[in-house]
């Protein structure tokens, strides 16, 4: 089997009154699936205040820092104050990568557009992704975080469910003509992958579960949606792992220590 690197997932004590799974619990489950590291972001970061969650992240991911990349977020309604803080965040390299949830966060990217435009340029001078929630109104359908795209062509984008179940043909044709814009393969129906796949090509996809917020059976699910999808091996190889790899920058700065070092007795 090909190797595996989860772009999207969720690392937290809890959303709002549900309990989350712990660190260990997700390594747990990235060892039962042969996933060799996961992309986390907070949940509760997306209500409260930013700073407190994004250490909290980093806390939770420094537990296994070979096998949990976390991607810091800010408020961008707090202006400069966004932009301070995302500096502070990417100083420390552990930080890999940047999430917002327009959705839950409650801003629409467009009516914030300098303080997005500070936010943007910061990830790219850091050489790391953002990824946004994206696919459902208000705030987050795909058009809007493609134009994100559009302003700051030096910044890698990723939409974070590549249109989710509505806006696919959308994301697809977004990700061809846009060429810093990603998609990560996280919500779409199984057969959805062949036609972001066809318009987009295999250079622009990532492979994403969303576990940790929504439970483990995700991981499998959405794996088998992309081994099933008929693909080559060298397509398998870049949606699975290869692009994550190079967006993340693994060549030049790997992680603390060698990969799936971890195993543990299956749940």
């Amino acid at each position: 089997m090909t190797r595996i690197i989860d772009f999207h997932t969720h690392l937290d004590e809890r959303w709002l009154h549900v309990k989350c799974d712990s660190a260990a619990d997700m390594v747990r489950t990235l060892d039962r699936f042969e996933v060799e590291a996961a992309c986390v972001f907070t949940i509760m970061g997306f209500y409260e205040p930013c700073p407190a969650h994004n250490d909290a992240l980093l806390r939770r991911a420094d537990q296994y820092p070979d096998r949990l990349i976390p991607f810091a977020t800010v408020d961008p309604k707090q202006g400069r104050a966004a932009a301070d803080e995302l500096e502070r965040c990417l100083a420390n390299p552990r930080f890999r990568g940047v999430k917002f949830h327009p959705w839950l966060q409650a801003f629409a990217a467009s009516m914030l557009r300098d303080t997005m435009l500070d936010v943007l340029q910061i990830a790219a001078r850091h050489r790391v992704p953002v990824l946004l929630h994206d696919g459902t109104p208000p705030y987050s359908t795909t058009y809007q975080v493609a134009n994100l795209a559009r302003w700051s062509p030096e910044t890698t984008i990723v939409l974070g469910h590549a249109g989710s179940a509505d806006y696919v043909d959308a994301a697809a044709q977004l990700m061809r003509d846009i060429p810093n814009l990603y998609g990560c393969y996280c919500g779409p129906r199984a057969g959805d992958l062949r036609r972001l796949l066809d318009l987009a090509g295999p250079e622009k996809i990532l492979f994403g579960s969303d576990f940790g917020a929504a439970g483990w059976r995700l991981l499998p699910e959405r794996i088998d949606n992309v081994l099933e999808a008929g693909l080559t091996d060298q397509q398998l190889e870049l949606i699975l792992a290869g692009n994550a790899a190079r967006l993340l920058k693994l060549d030049e700065r790997p992680l603390a220590q060698p990969l799936l070092p971890h195993r543990e007795e299956a749940r």
